[in-house]
């Protein structure tokens, strides 16, 4: 670790300083916290790169997958294509992750839009009855490159701009990707439906090249990009699985960061995984409304996850999250998740009643997201962040496409109503199983813990 890194950890100790709220300008003057922050050239740039890609990454794969369901009828079948497009990220965050911390992200984010631009034009050809397993190939070769792509920005967060900002940004740039997610699904059923799957295939291309464009004017922060590139070359030639071993062995040493991966983990899994899978479902099944309704879930999806980020962010950078209240707010949005989701099978009747469930399920599910998120970007040392997230990725979403795989299925065979409980069941025992298990750790390592605090200057003890 680089002696900006040490420097980086001893400020944080075992808690996050970033949830105190903003300190002033250079000047010395109190800035008052708005808007503002989120119109800087760099973080603009970068964050409509980011979006851009990724609802060109899941335009055609949510597209796809409603056209799967309304021809076959199978959720299992839906859920292939979106297994298809999350275990990729298996193989990127194990064997590409450390690759990825090595590189310039900027040229490397450039790469990889055009390669996958290029990628997607192959759909053209699939396009025909009988071309799915082809179509599928497809899907994960342009989700490898996605993942990819999710990694490389990840590592932006510390080559684009300074700690600081890293820590303010870090929340809004990774929901990136829930958010575009859940735009893409609801622009993409009503391009299905009017314009078809041709313009679908042409609207991700253009979308992966506006996405390389946009990242060429992005000015890298200097002195970041030196540090981060000297700390990830140090070491020399690495093994392929040496990222994804260092980044375990962080997690196994760093209580905070393991918690956090558990949280995204299970936000992605036990939520958002069966979630997306209703999402193609429940509008048919239960109100009859066909891809109008898809698009109307999406399209609150995407506003839920907006006010989740940006409510979050409103609360943080007034000091309303402190560390005294971080696991406070963490269990209040798990608890509400969970009580919406357990309510959702008796919304059946009532669309409005179910949609409102729905949007308060995801908007708290974000609210977990970005939290852990934060903190597991402010405890990873910047030459390790791709790694770190990589693995986090790898995990997270490879469970997905089991999740939704499982879920589907239960939902072909048993019912939406009881593949909804007892997906309950088991957010319940991992929920209060790792609280269980967290607690015996810090029972066992008291010392560590208050070592820490010892060497905190005091300033950051106050906060």
């Amino acid at each position: 670790m680089s002696k900006q890194n040490v420097s980086k950890a001893a400020r944080r100790g075992p808690v996050l300083t970033c949830l105190v709220p903003d300190e002033g300008d250079r000047s010395g003057r109190k800035s008052k916290p708005g808007m503002s922050v989120y119109l800087r050239r760099n973080f603009l740039l970068s964050f409509l790169s980011s979006f851009i890609s990724l609802f060109g990454s899941k335009l055609l794969m949510i597209s796809y997958a409603a056209y799967v369901f309304k021809e076959s009828g199978s959720a299992t079948l839906s859920a292939v294509v979106f297994g298809a497009d999350w275990i990729a990220n298996l193989f990127v965050g194990v064997f590409a992750a450390q690759y990825i911390d090595r590189q310039n992200a900027k040229r490397l984010l450039v790469r990889l839009n055009v390669a996958a631009a290029a990628v997607t034009l192959l759909f053209l050809a699939l396009l025909g009855p009988g071309m799915f397993a082809g179509a599928v190939v497809v899907i994960f070769v342009r989700s490898l490159l996605k993942s990819a792509v999710s990694n490389a920005r990840v590592k932006a967060l510390v080559q684009f701009f300074d700690e600081r900002e890293t820590e303010m940004y870090s929340p809004v740039f990774n929901s990136s990707l829930p958010l575009a997610m859940a735009l893409a699904g609801a622009v993409g059923v009503f391009i299905l439906k009017f314009v078809g799957f041709t313009a679908v295939v042409w609207i991700d291309a253009t979308a992966f090249v506006v996405a390389a464009v946009l990242m060429l004017f992005v000015r890298p922060n200097k002195e970041r990009l030196a540090e981060s590139l000297k700390d990830a070359r140090a070491t020399g030639k690495r093994s392929s699985l040496s990222g994804a071993r260092g980044a375990l062995a962080l997690m196994g040493r760093d209580e905070t960061v393991a918690t956090a991966v558990f949280y995204i983990v299970l936000s992605v899994t036990a939520f958002q995984a069966t979630y997306e899978s209703l999402i193609t479902v429940i509008p048919e099944v239960w109100f009859r409304y066909g891809e109008s309704g898809t698009a109307l879930f999406f399209t609150f999806e995407s506003v839920a996850i907006m006010v989740g980020i940006f409510g979050y962010q409103f609360f943080n950078r007034r000091g309303l999250i402190t560390r005294d209240r971080e696991k406070k707010v963490n269990m209040a949005a798990v608890l509400a998740s969970t009580v919406c989701y357990l309510a959702m099978p008796m919304a059946q009747g009532n669309i409005y009643l179910c949609v409102a469930l729905f949007s308060l399920m995801v908007l708290c599910g974000e609210v977990i997201w970005v939290h852990q998120f934060k903190l597991m970007i402010a405890h990873t040392p910047d030459s390790r962040v791709s790694s770190v997230v990589g693995v986090q990725t790898a995990i997270g979403y490879s469970l997905m496409a089991v999740f939704a795989f499982v879920f589907a299925r239960g939902m072909d065979s048993i019912g939406i109503d009881r593949a909804v409980y007892a997906d309950i069941a088991l957010i319940v025992v991992l929920v209060i199983g790792w609280e269980i298990f967290r607690k015996r750790i810090r029972e066992r390592a008291p010392l560590p813990v208050a070592a820490a605090s010892a060497v905190l200057p005091e300033e950051s003890r106050t906060h």
